[in-house]
Order: C-alpha cells, then sequence, then structure tokens
C-alpha cells in the first residue's frame, strides 16, 4: 500500500479511446486509436470502432498517447525503507521505471528475495549496481577488481564507478569486461575520456563528470590536464573498526548532496582554461568516438545545473520542495548557504561552465551518440523526484535537442540502453501497459510531455483528478526523498 497514491478502480480490462498515439522510433502519429490494455499488457492498436464489452473506458478526445518515461539515473533506493513519497511524485510526473545507480549487497538481496518495497503505483527497477567503487573498496588495483567480482556474483546489472583513479578504473573495466557485466559512472580526472571509450566504458554520467571530458576537446588539452585536480574525500579508516563503513558512507553523503560546494581555485582554473579554449572540431572527433564504441551519455543537466547554481532562487525557492521531507531540505539548505561562500570568482566558473555543457550536449546528440534521459535524484540538492525528469527535458532543449529526440531519450533509448529493445518504450500490442496521456503533441514541443492527463502504470489508470489528489496528500505530509 501507499500512504499517497489510492488504488485505481480503473484497471483489469481497459480501452483508451480515440487517442492520436505517438511512435518515439520512428516519430509517427497515428491519430484515431483505441488502445486495449488487458491486465498489464496492451492487448490492441486499432483504429477507432465499436465500444469493447465489459472494459472500463478512457476517453482520449484525440489526446496524444505516449509510452510512459524512464529515469535512468536515480537514487530512489538509498532509502528503501521510505520510498512511498518519491514513487508517488514519479507516477504524478508520468515516470514509471528507472536505474539506481547506487546499491549494495543487501539491496541486491532484496531484489532476488522479492522484498523490495512496492507501494501502490511503484515504478519498476529497471537496473540496479552494486557499492559504488570508491576508496571504501577500491583504492588499490586488487581491491578494484575484486569489488567487480562480488557485484558480479551478488548479481549487480552494472558496476558504478564513483571515486576512481585512472588505474583503479581501468583495471575495474578490465575484470568487468572479463565477467561480462557493464561498467560505467563517474570519470576520474586523470583518465581519459577517449581511452574510457575504447576501453568498452557502458556509459558516463554528468558530462564527466567535472572537467575531466572537457579538456578532451580543448585546444590547450595538455594544460588543462595537468591544472585538473583530482577530488579526494575526507580521511577515512584504513583499518576495519565498527561502523567505519557507515561513517565514511555519511562523508560521502555530504559531498553528494552538491560536490560544487568543495570546488577549489584550481579547479575553477581548470573550468575557465578548458572553457576559454574549447575546440569544436575536438570535440566532434569525440563525438564519432562514442558512437563508434556506443559509448552512452547520461548528461543530468538538471544535476549539473543545480550544483552549479547551488544558491540560485530558482532552486532554493522553488515552490516544488513542499513536497520534500523536511530533513531533506535542511540539508539543501546548508549546501546552499555552503555554496554562496564559495570565492566569487569561483561560482563565476562554475556558472560560466554551463554554455559548454549545453554546447557539449548539442554536439553529442547531433553525432548520434546515445544518450538516455536521468536526473540524480534522491540525495541530490535541489532535484525533486518526478518533476526533476521534466526539468531535464527543459534543459536538453535549452541545449538545442528537438522534441522527438528527447521522447526518445526517455523512452525508446533506455529500452536499448539496458539490452531490451523492443520490449517497452513504445505503444503496440505485446508491450507494458505503461503510458501517458497527454493533453498536446509532445513532437511539436518538449513541454507537452509534462502535460499529462493521466497516467498508467502497469495496466491501473490514474486521472489528472487522481494525480492532482496524490500530489496533494505529498503536500499535506511531504515525505520524498
Amino acid at each position: 500500500m501507499s500512504r499517497y497514491v489510492k488504488p485505481s478502480s480503473i484497471k483489469g480490462r481497459v480501452v483508451v479511446r480515440d487517442v492520436t498515439v505517438v511512435d518515439p522510433l520512428d516519430g509517427r502519429r497515428t491519430p484515431g486509436q483505441d488502445v486495449v490494455v488487458e491486465g498489464s499488457r496492451i492487448a490492441s492498436v486499432t483504429a477507432t470502432g465499436a465500444p469493447v464489452a465489459d472494459a472500463h473506458l478512457v476517453e482520449g478526445r484525440g489526446r496524444f498517447l505516449v509510452p510512459a518515461y524512464m529515469d535512468m539515473h536515480m537514487h530512489a533506493l538509498n532509502t528503501p525503507g521510505d520510498v512511498d513519497g518519491t514513487y508517488a511524485l514519479m507516477l504524478a510526473n508520468g515516470v514509471v521505471g528507472f536505474r539506481q545507480m547506487s546499491g549494495n549487497r543487501a539491496l541486491l538481496k532484496s531484489r532476488r528475495e522479492g522484498t523490495l518495497p512496492r507501494p501502490t503505483g511503484a515504478p519498476a527497477l529497471k537496473a540496479t549496481a552494486g557499492d559504488l567503487l570508491t576508496p571504501l573498496n577500491a583504492s588499490t588495483v586488487d581491491g578494484a577488481v575484486q569489488a567487480v567480482r562480488e557485484q558480479h556474483r551478488d548479481g549487480a546489472d552494472f558496476v558504478k564507478a564513483g571515486m576512481t583513479t585512472r588505474e583503479t578504473f581501468l583495471a575495474a573495466l578490465k575484470e568487468a569486461n572479463r565477467l561480462g557485466i557493464l561498467l560505467g559512472g563517474h570519470l576520474p580526472a586523470d583518465l581519459d575520456p577517449r581511452e574510457a571509450a575504447r576501453g568498452g566504458t557502458w556509459s558516463i554520467e554528468h558530462l564527466g563528470p567535472g572537467v575531466t571530458v572537457f579538456a578532451a576537446v580543448s585546444s590547450k588539452e595538455g594544460e588543462v590536464r595537468a591544472s585538473n585536480a583530482t577530488r579526494k574525500l575526507p580521511p577515512i579508516p584504513k583499518i576495519k573498526i565498527p561502523g567505519a563503513d557507515k561513517l565514511a558512507m555519511k562523508l560521502i553523503k555530504g559531498m553528494v548532496t552538491n560536490p560544487a560546494t568543495s570546488t577549489s581555485e584550481r579547479e575553477a582554473h581548470a573550468y575557465n582554461l578548458a572553457d576559454g579554449s574549447y575546440d569544436q572540431e575536438k570535440a566532434e572527433e569525440l563525438a564519432a568516438l562514442f558512437v563508434e564504441h556506443t559509448t552512452w551519455q547520461c548528461p543530468t543537466l538538471i544535476r549539473v545545473h543545480t550544483q552549479q547554481f547551488g544558491d540560485s532562487p530558482e532552486h532554493t525557492q522553488d515552490p516544488r520542495r513542499r513536497y520534500m521531507a523536511p530533513e531533506e531540505l535542511r540539508a539543501w539548505d546548508k549546501s546552499s548557504k555552503k555554496f554562496s561562500k564559495l570565492p566569487e570568482a569561483t561560482r563565476d566558473a562554475l556558472h560560466n561552465h554551463w554554455a559548454a555543457q549545453l554546447r557539449m550536449t548539442k554536439t553529442f546528440a547531433d553525432a548520434g551518440v546515445p544518450m538516455v534521459a536521468g536526473t540524480d535524484a534522491c540525495g541530490a540538492a535541489g532535484i525533486i523526484p518526478g518533476f526533476s525528469l521534466h526539468d531535464e527535458f527543459d534543459y536538453l532543449a535549452e541545449a538545442g535537442l528537438d522534441p522527438l529526440t528527447i521522447l526518445r531519450m526517455t523512452t525508446t533509448e533506455p529500452a536499448r540502453f539496458l539490452g531490451e529493445e523492443g520490449a517497452f518504450g513504445r505503444v503496440a500490442p505485446g508491450m507494458p501497459a505503461d503510458l501517458v496521456l497527454l493533453e498536446e503533441d509532445p513532437l511539436e514541443d518538449h513541454t507537452a510531455l509534462r502535460k499529462i492527463t493521466g497516467v498508467m502504470r502497469d495496466g491501473s489508470w490514474w486521472s489528472r483528478a487522481d494525480l492532482d489528489a496524490v500530489l496533494a496528500r505529498i503536500a499535506a505530509k511531504p515525505g520524498a526523498r
């Protein structure tokens, strides 16, 4: 059950009548369609005709039906015992699946045993890593290799590099390739992204993060690399003592809320140097290499914006904060105050880097680099689960991506990304009954993706009125994290 989402009475056999079906795969619009759902699957998609006997009817009235959305970078299960508020916000915003970017042995065990929480309307966990690769478990080559082996043994879908060095990242990548498990995440400051691509890295998150990828597209590449500092964790005990792991993870969590609050003058200089020497030809060469090696990108522009504009009223006074748990807001506010105390020159460097990130995203899209939409919601300051995916769409559009590309990044591309091409992400017979009904045409303007009339999750239908009631319940007792 859920504190926020009431079970739907419209389920079982449902007809979504007289809709324009939008296919993200080829961009076709097919008007005048009836979509018949039987249980949790789409049974048929045919021209609007006679009423279907013994079926619940959802009147489409010419509106636009699209596959429901996927968020390919989240941390919802960082608090597996309290996901209700986050999951409810996801449902209200049409998000029905996600990739968990930080796991652990207990989470993998719960998934195997089928004991993960599943409140009403919950999204699907599409993939999860085990423990992040950090100095806690991958401070040496041997440690990194062992961590990959353990995650492969425990059933992780992929391994995420969090805080590594070139040496430990490449050792982990080599072992992951040997075992046949994917590896992606953060590139270390001393690693050339071209080396990562050629080595078989699955995905790069946050356009790097930092200046790592931007060094490769600089006309002063050597100078930028020499200025690029490796971010270090606070001191972590070298010996195993009771509670050491929990203490270290608490330190990491404090950094993760907004890593930009720890930006040094040296790092700020690297940003300025890289941005001032951006070479479009080198950017296109890097994009071509990513295409060649199918190196996926999950830009999470909403995440980098909330980091680099950490004290902006756009984020600190966001009215949607009313849905967040009070303790989360306290952590966010503490982080924004810390950001505001950075030297003005450092904050300017972070602000100015935004234009380069938009330009890089557009270059990748134009070149056909495979990309998926993600937000880094749950634990990151200023990011409201569910709503943040629509924020990501806005920033992708600001970068210059067209509406169809944005729709694909949250529907058909996640299926391809996860090796499930053809299993979800389209409105077609046999597909999961995960659907979003829109008031306006999403191929004309990406903002249509937030103008939701109703959401179907796993064959159950919630109308706009139902979704508004969900949001009202969350606002009355904020619990999203």
